[in-house]
């Protein structure tokens, strides 16, 4: 029987205008956190990213730091290798007396392949997120930040863009991405997706002047289609530019009584 699931925000909606001024990819998410753990209106992690060449291959050392940490806990540093479709965890216990923690990770490069890239986080215990960064780095030890420059974000006027879990018409669980489009002048087709490493789901949908507020349900009751783990969720344009994003950890739900 296909598993049941329990939705948890990482983090709130990322939208396209958060990029209005900045491509960087780190500011625009940290001011989405949703961690219980952050004092308000602060990001106190700061982190560090490093790379140099190993024989074939390339060492990546990444480390996090909390500022003014009140007492012990566990944080994971996890690495998205999007064209790999490859996820690496690491998991830390951290204090106020030793805030930083620090991961290696060694990345090979195939015959022919110059550079990659990856999104380097961090997580709090409830698999919230602290802190995000995207690196592009080569074979000789090169790195740069990821730039989200406008070519990958949409022009269009987003308006609402909320991910909740509610209930359908027909009592199911589900999670509703509720995606709206301010003035539009003709149909406009929007693609709504949900992906983890190594499986996406996806659907186009369309925005009219007339109904300029779309809904997708994705059932968190007996979907096959899911599986535990850190999902993103995303709204894109015809082009496939940015429009609205957010981050969903599944676990299973408790069998009912």
């Amino acid at each position: 029987m296909p598993a049941s699931f329990t939705l948890t925000p990482a983090m709130s909606v990322v939208r396209n205008e958060d990029f209005a001024h900045t491509d960087d990819i780190a500011a625009v998410f940290a001011g989405r956190m949703s961690s219980r753990e952050l004092p308000p209106g602060e990001h106190p992690v700061s982190c560090e990213i490093t790379t140099e060449t190993v024989g074939s291959g390339v060492r990546l050392t990444f480390t996090s730091e909390a500022a003014r940490q009140t007492a012990g806990t566990v944080v994971t540093h996890k690495f998205f290798f999007v064209d790999r479709q490859e996820c690496r965890t690491r998991m830390h216990p951290v204090s106020p007396e030793r805030p930083a923690a620090t991961s290696e990770l060694l990345v090979l490069f195939a015959d022919g392949q110059d550079r990659d890239y990856c999104h380097a986080s961090v997580y709090d215990a409830e698999n919230r997120l602290l802190a995000a960064h995207a690196v592009v780095f080569d074979r000789h030890g090169r790195n740069v930040p990821y730039a989200f420059t406008e070519q990958y974000v949409s022009p269009l006027r987003l308006g609402t863009a909320t991910l909740d879990e509610v209930r359908d018409d027909a009592g199911r669980r589900v999670a509703r991405w509720s995606l709206g489009l301010d003035g539009l002048q003709g149909p406009q087709q929007i693609t709504v997706a949900w992906e983890a490493t190594g499986l996406v789901h996806s659907e186009d949908l369309m925005c009219t002047p007339d109904e300029p507020v779309l809904r997708h349900d994705m059932p968190l009751d007996g979907n096959p289609r899911l599986a535990p783990g850190d999902w993103v969720v995303i709204a894109t344009d015809e082009k496939g530019r940015l429009l609205a994003q957010t981050l969903v950890t599944l676990t299973p739900a408790a069998p009912a009584a």
